[in-house]
C-alpha cells in the first residue's frame, strides 16, 4: 500500500522556512542529514511531491540529486523540465493521489513541501507518516506549517545531538 511520509524540518519556533523562503539555517553536512534518517527516506520512497516553489528553489540549489525518484511539481504556472524523471501537475491532490496510488500501488511517497502543499495534503488527509526534525535555531518569523496533529499518534522521539529532535507520527 502507497504511503504518504511527510519529512521535513522546522526550527524551533515551527518555522519550515525563513520570510524570504531561505533555509540556510538548516544542517547542510551530508554527514548530519545521513544522521536523520535522509538515507533510509531515500532507500523507502520512489516518488518525491513538492510544490513549485520548492522545486525552483531546490533547482538553484545546483545538481539534481534525486535522478532515481519520480518527481511531481504541483503548479499553476506551466512549469517544463529537461529531465524525463519530473512530472508537472495541475489536477486536485486528492484525485492526483487516488490515481497514483492504482498507478503504484506499493511505492511510497516523500512529501517534500512547501508550506502550501503541505497543509492542503493535510486538509485532505493523505499524510500517512510525518518525521518531523526539529532543529534548535529561533527563527522568530518565516513560513510555519500548521498540521492537524490529532489526527496522529506519536510513535517516537529521537534525540540526534546537538539538540536536534526528530519525531515520528502515525497516522491514527
Amino acid at each position: 500500500m502507497t504511503k504518504v511520509i511527510l519529512y521535513i524540518a522546522t526550527s524551533q519556533d515551527g518555522f519550515i522556512a525563513d520570510k524570504n523562503g531561505g533555509v540556510d539555517w538548516l544542517p547542510t553536512s551530508r554527514d548530519e542529514a545521513d544522521e536523520f534518517g535522509y538515507k533510509t527516506l531515500l532507500r523507502r520512497i520512489s516518488i518525491i511531491l513538492m510544490g513549485s516553489r520548492s522545486y525552483q528553489q531546490i533547482l538553484g540549489f545546483g545538481e539534481w540529486e534525486w535522478g532515481d525518484k519520480t518527481t511531481y511539481v504541483f503548479t499553476s504556472q506551466s512549469l517544463t523540465s529537461k529531465r524525463s524523471d519530473i512530472f508537472f501537475v495541475h489536477e486536485n491532490i486528492r484525485i492526483f493521489m487516488e490515481n497514483l496510488k492504482k498507478e503504484r500501488p506499493h511505492e511510497d511517497v516523500w512529501l517534500l513541501g512547501g508550506v502550501e502543499l503541505i497543509e492542503s495534503f493535510a486538509q485532505e488527509k493523505l499524510i500517512d507518516e510525518c518525521i518531523i526534525t526539529v532543529v534548535p535555531k529561533r527563527l522568530g518569523e518565516g513560513m510555519p506549517v500548521h498540521l492537524p496533529y490529532e489526527d496522529f499518534t506519536l510513535t517516537q522521539t529521537k534525540f540526534c545531538g546537538e539538540g536536534i529532535i526528530q519525531r515520528f507520527y502515525e497516522k491514527r
